[in-house]
């Protein structure tokens, strides 16, 4: 288990015996869910970004950190059938950043906000040694129903809402020195799927998660969540041609370990739930309790290459 799994099993540890009847879903999902607004039910979540860790200034404008900072988190209460309401951004800034450099990180949140919805009602600036920024948001949902990480079933097909590496692959082309593009695009702008979010829950598909950590650790947690297996077939992973063009030797490990894509992840009976959108079929749900995740192409078991990321085994 990686640190920061332990550290969350620590926190579920101490904290979740606390919680009270108003809660729907606590922690451990996308978000958090609370009755204590009526019939409209709250939907809470926070996600932070670091310079160095999650964005570098090298490659990165000030106006796309600022949508970034706003667009993850709205992708958050997208995975539980949300939409955004307010946000409270908390902003830690070095000496060498100016008014302009200050002024565009605000309009690349506004921007994000007109987008996908939601207004930034309140926060707190404090002096840093890097750039960072916290934000919590509030959402409501589409309708009573939700989704969440724990129900997926023996039987589901397992399915994705688009390409998968794209968001990798960008970040990759940077790091090279390359400009422009849709796979940069798709690293510096991420689009949180609102729409898509909402046609889950109107379709009745129950069980989501947005892939934030790459596909193979966002399927273990929905393995470990809901306590079962996956088979997953290579062949059906949707890849960008852009990807498959600019990494023709490697374009299926950065399809699955890649992270930040903020596509949705979400499983559901093919045989009763038609979905009014295009989405790619990936795998299958096959076992209760064996929380694994097995991979195939054309049938035949196979082992990629895993090179996930996680927070605190980074150099």
């Amino acid at each position: 288990m990686n640190k920061e799994k332990e550290f969350i099993n620590i926190i579920n540890k101490i904290l979740n015996k606390d919680l009270k009847k108003d809660f729907v879903v606590g922690i451990g999902d996308d978000a958090a869910i609370l009755t204590s607004n009526g019939n409209n039910k709250m939907v809470i979540c926070s996600d932070t970004i670091v310079e160095d860790i999650h964005f570098k200034l090298d490659y990165f404008s000030f106006e796309d950190i600022g949508w970034k900072s706003i667009a993850i988190n709205s992708s958050d209460l997208a995975a539980m059938g949300a939409v955004p309401n307010y946000f409270t951004v908390s902003i830690g800034l070095p000496s060498h950043i100016n008014k302009n450099n200050f002024e565009q990180l605000i309009i690349g949140m506004k921007k994000c906000c007109d987008s996908y919805g939601g207004f930034i009602v309140g926060g707190d600036i404090v002096k840093s040694d890097k750039l960072f920024i916290s934000i919590s948001a509030v959402g409501s949902l589409h309708q009573k129903k939700f989704l969440t990480r724990d129900s997926a079933k023996p039987g589901d097909k397992v399915a994705v809402t688009g390409n998968l590496g794209d968001s990798l692959g960008g970040l990759n082309l940077l790091l090279d020195n390359k400009k422009g593009g849709r796979l940069i695009n798709s690293h510096l702008k991420p689009e949180p799927k609102i729409i898509e979010s909402k046609k889950l829950i109107e379709s009745g598909v129950k069980c989501c998660m947005d892939i934030s950590d790459g596909l193979h650790n966002d399927l273990l947690n929905l393995c470990e969540s809901s306590k079962v297996s996956i088979e997953i077939n290579i062949e059906d992973l949707p890849v960008s041609k852009e990807l498959k063009s600019e990494f023709s030797d490697r374009f299926i490990d950065i399809a699955i370990n890649g992270g930040e894509d903020y596509e949705l992840l979400f499983t559901f009976d093919e045989s009763k739930i038609k979905l009014p959108f295009n989405y790619f079929v990936i795998g299958s749900v096959v076992n209760k309790n064996e929380n694994n995740v097995l991979y195939k192409n054309k049938g035949k078991i196979i082992k990629p290459k895993l090179n996930t990321w996680s927070h605190f085994e980074q150099n």
